[in-house]
């Protein structure tokens, strides 16, 4: 954990409760533009003014820990699929940087960095931690909180900050930091684990359907089959992505199989307490592209069975794969076999 710790906020704190909870009335995102607050109308001119302000706080913090560069660490996606283009203000300055490359270890430009942390407060649909190691650590919190960290005092940031017209909480510590927790474990994706991949497929005979997953919410399915079929698989995983090898391979989206597919969902979806849902898996009948679908109850059931009768095959898989001794869970490492993903 970094020895100095700060959270910067737009909300003055005379107008918090015992618990700390602000009172005020205050507008908390991009999408409350045009309302009216604290008797003001919250203008495009004013939101702006307010990011900037967010943005410049991060970036003198930066600066005075020495920071040139920053990490991603535990990303995560929400409303950008495969092919979607990230927010134009990132992707100007990060030379079209797109969801494909933001994983966990990116390493980016603080002037990148900057513009994540814009993304991030406008809710465009991304989410990291940004690092440098141990010197510095930015964390966008709800309702416009920023959560810093670093490895200096920065007493007179802190000023400069002030004096943009936020207010900073001292040694307050980030929910987001990765040291509160208890470090996980997880199998890495070595040499030992695709040899028992590869196993797994020579006895199966065919494909085997693996779900690679490289920031929270962003999938997309490969199938591995023995020998060269592994090696063009291992080659096109992204970095620290976990990868969930399952050995029920897909079946014909016609006659029975839509049967079997049908009747799996629902046994998966109603196997858990609470329902956590379904990962399914379509081939496309002309082109043979694989794409990615989530069903979370029996509500969407109909919808998605339409679409799959017009696939050549579909998969079903479980969500949670803890126990399961039909399938195979990793998360890929660095280089130098070290597992450094933060995955839960």
């Amino acid at each position: 954990m970094l020895d100095h710790r700060f959270r910067v906020t737009k909300y003055d704190p005379r107008l918090r409760d015992a618990r700390g909870v602000f009172t005020g009335d205050d507008w908390t995102s991009i999408s409350d533009v045009g309302g009216v607050f604290d008797g003001r109308r919250l203008t495009w001119e004013r939101y702006e003014q307010v990011e900037a302000a967010h943005v410049r706080a991060v970036q003198l913090f930066a600066q005075e820990s020495g920071v040139t560069e920053l990490t991603v660490r535990t990303p995560s996606l929400h409303g950008l699929g495969s092919g979607s283009p990230l927010p134009d203000h990132v992707s100007a300055v990060s030379g079209g940087l797109s969801p494909e490359d933001f994983h966990d270890g990116l390493t980016v430009s603080l002037t990148t960095g900057l513009e994540l942390v814009r993304a991030m407060l406008r809710e465009d649909g991304l989410w990291c931690l940004l690092e440098a190691e141990d010197r510095f650590r930015v964390a966008v919190g709800w309702d416009y909180y920023l959560y810093i960290g670093s490895h200096r005092p920065c007493s007179q940031v802190v000023d400069r900050v002030r004096e943009l017209g936020l207010f900073v909480d001292e040694g307050f510590i980030s929910p987001y930091d990765p040291d509160l927790g208890d470090p996980m474990a997880f199998r890495p994706a070595d040499e030992e684990f695709w040899t028992e991949v590869e196993s797994l497929a020579a006895r199966a005979g065919g494909e085997l359907p693996l779900l690679e997953m490289w920031a929270g919410n962003a999938w997309r399915w490969h199938l591995v089959t023995p020998g060269e079929g592994i090696a063009r698989v291992r080659s096109a995983l992204r970095p620290r992505a976990v990868v969930t090898v399952f050995t029920d391979a897909p079946v014909a989206a016609d006659g029975d199989g839509m049967t079997e597919i049908e009747e799996r969902i629902r046994r998966l979806l109603h196997e858990g307490s609470p329902v956590v849902g379904v990962m399914c898996l379509i081939e496309d009948r002309e082109t043979g592209k694989l794409h990615h679908a989530y069903l979370l109850d029996e509500d969407e059931l109909p919808a998605w069975l339409e679409t799959a009768r017009s696939a050549r095959r579909c998969g079903v898989y479980p969500v949670e794969t803890d126990d399961r001794p039909e399938v195979l869970t990793a998360v890929l490492p660095d280089e130098d076999g070290t597992v450094r993903a933060r995955w839960s």
